[in-house]
């Protein structure tokens, strides 16, 4: 019996091909061409990145250095109250420590602003140079024939030769030489 459909089967499918019970797929004719670009490298490696980068790193080590400045005057001082403490009267002490606290918390709040004014200048930079490099990308993805170019973070498998980084940081390394 099962030689029978299987025979039965094989004379419709030759005979009547069109009758046969076969799934069909949309062949593409263009495919679709992806690549990979791994942003965070692409400005860490980027000459131009790596310029702001040295700014930022710059600023940063002046600010620590400021701060361990300011830490040893507070620390002097509030020294200084503590050997006066035994000398003065307790309110006079306490208006004392109260104006070193407010001091401090000044001072607190202008260091911890200019390390947000730091942040500012990376995060504006950074959009800057991404501003700067799209129209770049964008000619070099239409020159290589890429339609689709997806962050590497986004994806969780490519191979190898998708990821276009490093082809894309010499591009604009060329392109922005200023």
């Amino acid at each position: 019996m099962i030689k029978f459909v299987f025979y039965f089967v094989l004379i419709v499918s030759n005979f009547f091909p069109n009758i046969c019970f076969t799934q069909t797929y949309p062949i593409y004719k263009n495919t679709s061409s992806i690549a990979i670009l791994d942003q965070e490298a692409l400005f860490e490696e980027t000459k131009y990145g790596r310029d702001i980068l040295k700014e930022v790193e710059r600023r940063v080590k002046l600010l620590a250095s400021e701060n361990r400045s300011i830490e040893k005057e507070l620390e002097a001082e509030e020294l200084r109250l503590t050997e006066l403490r035994k000398t003065i009267l307790k309110t006079e002490f306490d208006i004392l420590a109260i104006k070193f606290d407010q001091k401090v918390k000044e001072i607190r709040s202008e260091q911890a602003d200019k390390q947000r004014r730091i942040n500012i200048f990376l995060i504006d930079n950074r959009k800057l140079f991404f501003e700067k490099v799209t129209p770049i990308l964008l000619d070099y993805i239409n020159e290589l024939g890429i339609e689709v170019l997806l962050n590497k973070d986004t994806v969780a498998l490519a191979s190898l030769g998708s990821d276009i980084t490093i082809s894309a940081i010499d591009k604009i390394n060329e392109q922005l030489k200023n």
